[in-house]
């Protein structure tokens, strides 16, 4: 999906609580397997002891929003994501966010697709803009705290821990004529194009072995993703899902370096930003494709954030705006991957000068 160089993203933000849970602690209170260490490659977690999910995404969406310089009112479109208790039971997290930013008319809804949540919720957007340049903007947050009882940050699944934080972007078109809303200043990147790429016959590996349940945790006292994945796998092996995540990653690689009009080895690639799994998984699973397919040094933030559910993606993108040197021209990989599963990738440029 090609989205040229009209379509930008103004700013990126992500919001940590400042409490941690280090790698020593969890291993030192039976939490974590000393010999899960090095496959995670984590030196801490950040825990939330006070913001919920949809609090730390408030947090990042006005900082984003203050970054920008902006009015809340040129906001008209609100996605929201998240894979976890939101503090509340049937309540609405979008319409939330949306009130508390200061954009109570804006469209506000959810976008659901695992821990893809917050790629998928950029492309929407991406489109809502394509096909209305009436809209204003929309701003994209992301929110999670991965609290016991119901989860277990450093055991409810294979390779990874979970931390809290929230995210948020803001996308709006290029308009040289506008400059109003501090829009003649710097936007952090264009969203140059996107590509998916989904294999749903994959969703049986969070259920497998368990019948459908009339409550939540019906199964387990803890979200436990672990059970299911290893049911599945006895049934299926592991390398039908290998196959298919090589096969998939390769292709939105491939296909959003095509739809940007680039080769996989243009030296203006500089980055391909990873999602904030354990490095045991990116070593093998991502990289193998990444190594035969692209020359962009490969990036992970995660060592102090773990996996941000679907926050991964667009930290990623806050993260690699303020911590690696990118010049105005150069482009940018951020890929993302969510259970069940559908992966995805994006390329940004960061803008010329009075482009």
């Amino acid at each position: 999906m090609k989205f040229g160089n009209n379509l930008r993203i103004k700013t990126a933000t992500s919001w940590l609580p400042p409490d941690c849970e280090t790698v020593e602690d969890a291993v030192a209170a039976g939490k974590l397997a000393a010999s899960d260490v090095e496959r995670l490659g984590l030196t801490q977690l950040p825990v939330s002891s006070g913001w919920s999910g949809p609090e730390m995404a408030v947090a990042a969406a006005r900082d984003a929003i203050s970054r920008a310089g902006w009015s809340p009112s040129k906001v008209g479109l609100v996605l929201h994501t998240w894979i976890y208790h939101q503090g509340h039971d049937m309540w609405s997290p979008p319409h939330y966010v949306a009130n508390e930013v200061g954009t109570p008319d804006a469209l506000s809804y959810a976008v659901q697709q695992g821990c893809n949540g917050g790629a998928m919720a950029l492309q929407v957007a991406a489109m809502h803009l394509a096909a209305d340049p009436g809209l204003g903007a929309a701003l994209i947050t992301t929110g999670d705290r991965f609290l016991p009882p119901g989860f277990d940050r450093w055991a409810c699944d294979y390779g990874l821990g979970f931390g809290d934080a929230g995210s948020a972007v803001l996308l709006h078109h290029n308009d040289h004529h506008d400059d109003s809303e501090g829009d003649a200043g710097p936007d952090d990147y264009a969203l140059v194009s996107m590509a998916t790429e989904t294999a749903a016959e994959l969703e049986l590996m969070l259920r497998h072995g368990d019948d459908f349940s009339p409550t939540p945790l019906w199964h387990n006292e803890y979200i436990d993703l672990r059970r299911p994945k290893k049911s599945y796998m006895a049934v299926h092996g592991k390398e039908k899902f290998s196959q298919i995540a090589s096969r998939s990653i390769r292709n939105v690689i491939v296909d959003s370096v095509h739809d940007a009009g680039l080769r996989l080895d243009d030296p203006r690639i500089k980055y391909i930003a990873l999602p904030r799994l354990g490095t045991g998984l990116l070593d093998g699973i991502y990289m193998p494709v990444l190594n035969e397919v692209l020359k962009a040094e490969a990036l992970w933030f995660g060592a102090v954030t773990g996996h941000m559910g679907c926050g991964d993606f667009l930290a990623n993108l806050a993260d690699l705006r303020d911590q690696m040197p990118l010049e105005p021209g150069d482009f940018a990989l951020v890929i993302s991957g969510g259970a069940a599963w559908t992966w995805a990738c994006a390329v940004v440029q960061v803008p010329e000068r009075g482009v």
